[in-house]
């Protein structure tokens, strides 16, 4: 189906009488049997010989309601237009739309300044999830649906370019629970719905911490100006999206031991990953290929990088090859300098920023260690008093590792992504050593997922086989599980699922072990749920208030930092300081 911008759904469906509306989702399925042939900018199905409906487009993208026609005799209300918006995909591509006058914004303590145009966007965003609260997934169809867009669209005309993008997100959820897809995941919508729902709340109210560029978020990748930088190659890692986007990132460190990225990443799948590495770096004009540039260096001059120090590479952009550095030498040597401990902080910090403002690497750990055998499918290595587990993405990862595991004693240096919901769990991007016989094309290290380590490589005496770290029982912890039970049902059923499960005994549970704050929000949450304003005659009245909507919210944002804060305490134990 033709992709439409998100305000489409909503100016179609306002056309629509009362009576078509209600009949748009369960009218979806005819979408599937549509022919579409597209001519340039028009697009055309014939669904049958009174009725031919006849798309303008604009890049590719339906961006106007009176650019979709339809030949039968209820055009522009009719249930063809409907169906043609409602079962397309969302665009997420920017609008032309005038840009809002940008003011300057200050962060105190507690307060950021907000536009009005930001304020009344935030508010119809807010106002929209909370319609999908009380609904769920299962029951927000089409009209909720195109709400949501509606509300989208004018976030992003105000500029809140990070709400919007979230809103889209969630509807996207939306259609794929109402279309029964697999994809469909209620712990995620679940999150979507708290991230937003909190950023809403914060540009409403004008609180919160963090700076304005990172409350409003950005349309496309800004890139200021960073001057020269003598940079030196890390390691390149591979990038297998489930988006449908793969290829390489590559890490670089300047001479203060800032992390840099340098990415070649586009649509496709694993075929991909081995082009990209071998393809030319689009910074400058060094002749260096990715791979080259993990083991060597640049000289860059006239730089620039986005918030979370991806390079750009504009025509004023000057690159030049030079040497590269191995991992024992300044300035890669004093990423190894920081204790273990300090390095997960910095890790669970990260976290907590969103992806575009996350500075590159700040996930990543650097540690020296041990191999002391298998751990099931993972390689163990001891580093200091602590016991961690690598493992490897993609199947050449993998491979590499269990060659690894065979040479037990042998001393490792590896770069390495931790998982924050594993602990003592982490991915290892690339490995180097002493012991290590690497060949001199390979250089100092070993990218993991491109290159091959042979058994000639390493020295030991065959594989030891441990015991396996415990799975996980969980990504949350027990004790705050029948709070988040609360909130996938709500995000999944609706405000009404909440209201017949009697809350009293995990409420009651919880006071018990102490818990006493999140037994009080499950209260919370259960009360507000089975209150509904009613009329004179008992029948409900249409709930448009806040209360239930902040207290779903507040029992999300506790669910979340609980956790996160069990699992940055379990990292801790781990590395020996917990």
């Amino acid at each position: 189906m033709i992709p439409v911008a998100p305000a489409v759904v909503a100016d179609v469906l306002d056309a629509l009488p009362p009576r078509l509306r209600k009949r748009v989702d369960t009218a979806l399925d005819r979408a599937a049997g549509w022919e579409v042939a597209v001519d340039g900018d028009t697009a055309t199905a014939v669904l049958d010989a009174d009725t031919t409906l006849t798309w303008t487009l604009h890049g590719g993208v339906l961006t106007s309601a009176a650019d979709l026609a339809c030949s039968c005799l209820l055009a522009p209300k009719c249930l063809h237009r409907g169906i043609a918006v409602a079962a397309a995909e969302v665009s997420d591509a920017v609008e032309e739309a005038p840009a809002a006058p940008v003011a300057e914004a200050v962060v105190t303590e507690a307060a950021v300044e907000v536009r009005e145009d930001e304020r009344v966007a935030a508010t119809a965003l807010w106002q929209a999830c909370s319609t999908v609260l009380r609904g769920g997934a299962t029951g927000s169809g089409a009209v909720v649906r195109a709400e949501l867009l509606r509300a989208v669209h004018t976030a992003r005309v105000a500029g809140l370019h990070r709400a919007s993008a979230g809103g889209l997100r969630i509807a996207a959820a939306l259609a794929a629970a109402r279309a029964g897809d697999s994809s469909f995941d209620r712990e995620v919508l679940t999150a979507e719905l708290v991230d937003l729902l909190l950023l809403c709340h914060d540009l409403r109210a004008g609180t919160g911490t963090a700076a304005p560029a990172e409350l409003r978020g950005t349309a496309r990748r800004e890139y200021s100006p960073v001057g020269a930088l003598r940079l030196y190659g890390l390691c390149t890692e591979t990038v297998l999206t489930t988006s449908g986007y793969s290829g390489v990132v590559t890490h670089l460190v300047d001479e203060s031991g800032v992390l840099w990225t340098v990415p070649a990443i586009m649509p496709g799948g694993s075929e991909r990953i081995a082009a990209a590495a071998s393809g030319a770096v689009a910074i400058g004009e060094s002749g260096l290929t990715q791979r080259d540039l993990g083991r060597g260096g640049l000289l860059l001059s006239g730089g620039t990088a986005s918030p979370d120090r991806r390079l750009g590479a504009g025509k004023a952009v000057r690159a030049v090859a030079a040497s590269g550095a191995p991992w024992t030498s300044p300035p890669l040597a004093g990423l190894w300098a920081q204790p273990l401990v300090e390095q997960v902080a910095r890790a669970f910090h990260a976290d907590t920023r969103p992806a575009t403002h996350r500075p590159a690497g700040a996930d990543l750990v650097f540690l020296d260690g041990t191999v002391q055998g298998a751990a099931g499918g993972a390689l163990r290595v001891a580093a200091g008093g602590a016991h961690l587990d690598l493992v490897g993405e993609g199947g050449r990862a993998r491979e590499n590792l269990r060659v690894l595991a065979g040479a037990g004693g042998l001393r490792l240096r590896v770069v390495a992504r931790l998982l924050p919901d594993r602990p003592g769990t982490a991915v290892a991007l690339a490995v180097s050593g002493e012991d290590l016989a690497l060949p001199s094309e390979l250089g100092h290290h070993v990218d993991l997922g491109l290159d091959r380590i042979q058994r000639s490589h390493v020295a030991g005496d065959g594989t030891r086989e441990l015991p396996p770290r415990p799975a996980p029982t969980g990504r949350v912890p027990q004790p705050v599980r029948p709070l988040e039970n609360v909130l996938h049902r709500v995000a999944l059923g609706g405000r009404a699922v909440a209201a017949i499960t009697s809350a009293n005994r995990d409420v009651a549970a919880l006071t018990r072990t102490g818990l006493t704050t999140t037994a009080g929000l499950l209260a919370d949450l259960a009360d507000a749920s089975r209150d509904r304003e009613r009329d004179t005659f008992g029948r409900v009245v249409r709930d448009a208030g806040d209360t239930f909507p902040y207290c779903w919210l507040r029992a999300g944002v506790h669910v979340r930092e609980f956790t996160r804060a069990a699992a940055h305490h379990a990292w801790l134990e781990v590395v020996g300081s917990g």
